[in-house]
Formats: C-alpha cells, structure tokens, sequence
C-alpha cells in the first residue's frame, strides 16, 4: 500500500514538471496566491509526531494540492514513519482533477454526463481534507484545514498483536498552515490535531512542506 501510494503522487509530480520549463520557475510574476482552478501544489517535509505509540517520532511527508477555486483546495497528503503511517483518501480524486487541468477528457464546453458525474462522486469522497486559503500578503496565505478521514497505523516498535492496542483507525485531524511563495517554490510550515474515532487518545504534528507551485496554463 505504502508503495503504491508513493508512487502514485511521483507519477502525478513528473508529469506536471514536464509541462514547465526550468525558466518558468524563476520568472517573479509566479509568485502570487490568487489562485484559479486547476493550480497545484506538490510539497514534501520533514515531520515530527508527538504522542503516538512510541511518544515523539520523526517521520517524512509528502502532499498533493488541487485548487478548486481562488481560495479552496482538496489536499492527498502521505506520511511514512517507524511502524506509523497516516493517508486520507483525498487521493482517489486528485488523478482526475489532474487530467481535467491539463485538457484531458473531461472539460466544461462538452462535457460528458458519466465522466461528470464519476468526477463529481470522486471530489466528494476527496473533501475529506480541505483547505481555506486566506490571504495575508501578496505571497503569503494562510490555510487552515479540516480532514475527517484520515486513515492511521501507528503500532508500538515490535508490538503487533496486542489485542489491546487500536493500531489502525480513521481519524480527525484539524491543521493550520502558511504558505510562502517564492516564486514557482513554496515553503509550508504546519501544525495539526488529531485524534482517533476509535481509541480517541489526540495527538499533535508539525513540519515543513517544501514544495514546487504549478499554476494552470
């Protein structure tokens, strides 16, 4: 699963860097936080997790943004430590929001109805996790978010099979970040909340998002 979910945002991120030249990512009018629909984001981060089974751990993150209008975007967000793993499943939607941007297929003008409607089932299984931007400066945004069904695993080093320990559960996360725009890259401080449905202990995260800007063409 780790692997195929890694994958999956590597694909979608080489196939947006080559629609761009390298010039384009130095060029100062990149750099805004007006957003239209179709932008991306694609960031990764160092990350520190408090209060999981193995108290504070250090972990990687990587995360997909799709804007769906000036201020709103769906997040597909992975990140992978020692026996802990949480995902939502933001990233069913994200493929076919990514072939819509780029004029593949679906596009309003001649739309297909099915295509619309198996688009439409995708995004809202996606709003699991979303984020307001709200503008502070002119490269500068602040965003928080909601996710609602985050899926985590997070076991003690070695300790499996207990049959006390939750393990693996849906859970809440509620985050607030700030996006920093130098032009085409983004630098994303975040912090977060979250607890699980089932064994409702809370926990709290942090890192830094690094990431490319991909505005639509």
């Amino acid at each position: 699963m780790k692997n195929l979910l890694i994958f999956t945002l590597l694909l979608l991120f080489f196939s947006s860097v080559s629609t761009y030249s390298q010039f384009e990512y130095y060029k100062p009018e990149a750099a805004r936080n007006n957003h239209v629909f179709g932008d991306k984001i694609l960031a990764v981060s160092p990350n520190l997790l408090f209060n999981t089974p193995n108290g504070v751990q250090t972990a990687g993150g990587i995360k997909f943004s799709f804007f769906l209008s000036k201020r709103i975007s769906l997040d597909a967000d992975l990140v992978l430590g020692r026996d802990y793993v949480h995902c939502g499943p933001g990233l069913i939607a994200i493929p076919f929001w990514l072939l819509q941007s780029t004029n593949f297929g679906f596009e309003s003008g001649d739309t297909d109805f099915n295509s619309f409607l198996f688009i439409l089932a995708a995004t809202v299984l996606s709003f699991e996790h979303i984020s307001y931007h709200i503008p502070a400066k002119n490269h500068l945004d602040i965003s928080p978010y909601l996710s609602l069904l985050r899926f985590k695993y997070a076991y003690e080093h070695g300790n499996y099979s207990d049959a006390n320990v939750t393990g693996e559960q849906l859970c809440y996360a509620l985050g607030l970040e700030v996006n920093k725009y130098f032009g085409r890259f983004v630098l994303s401080p975040y912090a977060e909340f979250d607890m699980g449905y089932k064994d409702h202990i809370p926990g709290f995260n942090m890192g830094v998002y690094c990431g490319i800007f991909f505005p639509k063409k």
